[in-house]
């Protein structure tokens, strides 16, 4: 067993042009081991590599453009970085079983602060658990897990981003996966969750001005391609996007807004559903918002509620056993629903001025009902 411990700290002791162009370089091969970096200056360079098991990696860098890398391969790693500063880089990868990005005695994965920084965590293993904290402006994060009952970061954030123009991207491939919390506090911000496997539950929740729940480059909000998944969309604030898309049996997805000119999610999907016994609902709360629901499938449900000014829902169902609620409260609202299948039902009240509904229902036993007041 070969174990090498190197603390950068030592470093800070020279002069400061020494300081400002630290290089710490750690690899560890073996059982139990455990390192500690911390580095302060400028243009800090910090490179950990652990091959073993219940290894222990924490990574601290203050200053700017600090680069950190951390590589785990075994069981029961766990790591723990912080940059403070401008234009830092963190990647860390972990290959095995019950490693933690944090975890309950590290606190978190990866915590950035300052601007520019970029955040890439992969996990190839069961019971993983990784989660990145980041606090500036253009701050990018990539979190990518591979196996089952894997989460992305329990007990305290998968991704939580505060500032403008953040992206953040979420991808887990197995069953029983979460991303408990994956939060954006600013402007402008994106995000993409993709889960891949059955029995998968996703959550986000943004807060601020057009915020793109996915947008033009990263797509979609939540996509979860599986059976029994789950998916909730929360967004407070202006010029909202947020999209959900679901492929498999018995997904539930839940999207509300609260603020002006909110959309879920135009152009690409608002709730989108494929499967049997699915349910879809969009709620949103303001001015100019617009909803989508489309489901395929049998036995989903779709309830769509919009309060505020010229509210625009269309809600269309392939199957049997449908049901399509919309209630619009405000004016210029417009309510489409058009269901194909056996059994279906649309119930649409509006209340206002200048609403305008159109239901279109083709099969048997289809029941319909619209109010419209003034």
């Amino acid at each position: 067993m070969k174990k090498v411990v190197l603390c950068a700290a030592a470093l800070l002791f020279g002069t400061v042009g020494f300081a400002q162009m630290n290089d710490s370089d750690v690899f560890q091969d073996g059982n139990g081991n455990a390192s500690s970096v911390l580095q302060s200056g400028l243009m800090n360079v910090s490179d950990v590599d652990q091959i073993g098991d219940n290894n222990d990696s924490e990574v601290e860098q203050f200053g700017t453009t600090n680069d950190s890398d951390v590589d785990q391969i075994g069981n029961n790693n766990q790591f723990y970085t912080t940059q403070d500063g401008t234009s830092n880089t963190s990647v860390t990868y972990q290959e095995g079983n019950g490693n933690q990005g944090g975890g309950t005695g590290l606190i978190w994965g990866t915590y950035q602060s300052g601007s520019d920084n970029l955040a890439y965590t992969t996990s190839l293993g069961d019971g993983n658990n990784a989660g990145t904290r980041q606090a500036g402006a253009d701050n990018v994060s990539d979190i990518y897990q591979f196996g089952v009952g894997n989460v992305a970061n329990g007990g305290l954030w998968g991704v939580y981003q505060t500032g403008n123009e953040n992206d953040a991207d979420v991808d887990q491939l197995g069953n029983n996966n979460v991303v408990d919390n994956l939060r954006q506090d600013g402007l402008q911000n994106q995000f993409k969750i993709t889960q891949t496997g059955d029995s998968n539950t996703a959550s986000s929740f943004q807060q601020g001005e057009r915020n793109l729940g996915g947008g033009g480059s990263l797509i979609w909000g939540i996509n979860q391609e599986g059976n029994n998944n789950t998916a909730t969309n929360s967004s407070i604030g202006n010029d909202n996007n947020s999209g959900t898309g679901q492929y498999g049996d018995m997904n539930v997805s839940a999207i509300e807004q609260v603020g002006d000119m909110n959309d879920a999610n135009g152009g690409f999907f608002g709730n989108y559903q494929v499967g049997d016994m699915n349910s879809a609902y969009i709620g949103q709360f303001g001015d100019l918002n617009d909803a989508q629901n489309t489901s395929i499938g049998n036995e989903n449900i779709a309830n769509a509620t919009q309060d505020g000014d010229e509210n625009i829902s269309t809600a269309n169902q392939t199957g049997d056993l449908n049901e399509s609620y919309v209630a619009q409260d405000g004016f210029n609202n417009m309510s489409d629903v058009d269901q194909i299948g056996n059994s279906n039902l649309s119930n649409v009240s509006q209340n206002g001025t200048q609403h305008m509904s159109v239901v279109l229902q083709t099969g048997n036993g289809n029941s319909s009902t619209v109010t419209q007041n003034d």
